[in-house]
């Protein structure tokens, strides 16, 4: 049997994923310029989350790069 922590953390990642591919849909469907941002932004933004729950970091410990570390 798997570790309960591995199966959420997958579980998230198949959210993430799946929210993704349910902007990228959403941005093709509706060509308002800035509609189509608010999709693309959300689904690099599921995207990255994906990433991040994929690799199993800890948040803490990753570096951001300028600007404000507040929402690291």
């Amino acid at each position: 049997m798997q570790d309960p922590v591995i199966l959420e953390r997958e579980r998230c990642v198949g959210v993430c994923r799946r929210r993704a591919e349910l902007w990228r849909k959403t941005s093709a469907r509706n060509p308002v310029a800035s509609e189509l941002e608010e999709a693309r932004a959300r689904a690099n933004e599921a995207d990255y989350l994906a990433d991040l729950l994929e690799r199993g970091e800890d948040i803490a410990v990753i570096h951001v790069s300028g600007g404000d570390e507040s929402d690291a």
